[in-house]
């Protein structure tokens, strides 16, 4: 009896299966990545306009380096060497506030009053070199004429018309940056509570930047096709500023794409350990 209650045991052990200790399996979540990148895409696009394209003191810059800009520059100049001071002391860097007070009238946006500030320096530093005295009046008189080369290059009717369907994507882009973002948010909020959140954010980053930045360079060859206006100059304008303003994209979209494959990196050693 013995006997048999040994070996009746000893089958009851071998029937019930060791349990082994709780195992957790890292879960990918395809789904959840693409979603997240296709928000931080959007994103990235529309963020980059914002602060590029659709930027008044962006574009400003732009145009003051552009042809606009240089015969702005070059009438200043002329007015000034008339008037006894020579050596062009009107720089794009000068002229950049008065043409940003034209773009922000073009944009629909509240203009700020210029600082004249470099202007009457450059003005009074140049003509103390040739031996003339700058007044108040004088430098006050250029900053005028600056303003109404200004008004009169960007400000035309045409120009006024033709921007107003920048305008109107301009609200459009604002609307989606902020649906994007806010999106973007919960969806990582959500990925934090399903413990994904550098498993997310790394391919999200990595595909988001290289969707923005295959997007912008299409547009870079897109854009000619594209701006296409009544008003000759209109086109010139955003053409030069959209092609800046896509570079600048292209270059965030990679800076995005190599901290996205960072983030994985570290995600992957973290999860060995």
């Amino acid at each position: 009896m013995e006997t048999q209650s040994r070996m009746a045991r000893y089958h009851a052990d071998e029937a019930t299966p060791q349990q082994s200790g709780p195992t957790t399996t890292y879960q990918r979540r395809p789904g959840l990545d693409r979603w997240l990148a296709l928000l931080l895409a959007v994103l990235t696009l529309t963020l980059g306009l914002r602060f590029t394209v659709f930027n008044a003191s962006y574009t400003a810059g732009v145009v003051s380096r552009s042809s606009v800009g240089e015969k702005v520059i070059n009438r200043l100049n002329d007015d000034l060497e008339e008037l006894g001071v020579t050596g062009s002391p009107v720089t794009p860097g000068i002229a950049e506030p008065f043409l940003a007070q034209g773009i922000e009238r073009l944009y629909g946006q509240p203009v700020i009053a210029v600082d004249t500030t470099d202007l009457t320096t450059a003005i009074k530093t140049q003509a103390a070199q040739t031996g003339v005295t700058a007044s108040d009046s004088l430098t006050k008189r250029v900053s005028q004429a600056a303003q109404r080369q200004t008004r009169a290059t960007l400000n035309s009717a045409s120009m006024l018309a033709t921007m107003t369907r920048v305008q109107l994507l301009q609200k459009l882009n604002l609307w989606i940056m902020i649906a994007s973002a806010l999106l973007a948010i919960v969806t990582l909020i959500y990925a934090v509570g399903m413990h994904h959140f550098l498993g997310s954010l790394g391919p999200a980053l990595s595909v988001g930047g290289f969707l923005a930045g295959l997007v912008s360079t299409g547009g870079l060859f897109l854009v000619p096709f594209v701006m296409t206006s009544t008003s000759k100059l209109a086109t010139q304008l955003m053409s030069t500023v959209s092609r800046s303003g896509l570079s600048v994209i292209i270059f965030v979209g990679v800076v995005e794409i190599v901290l996205g494959l960072l983030v994985m990196l570290g995600h992957r050693a973290f999860r060995r350990e």
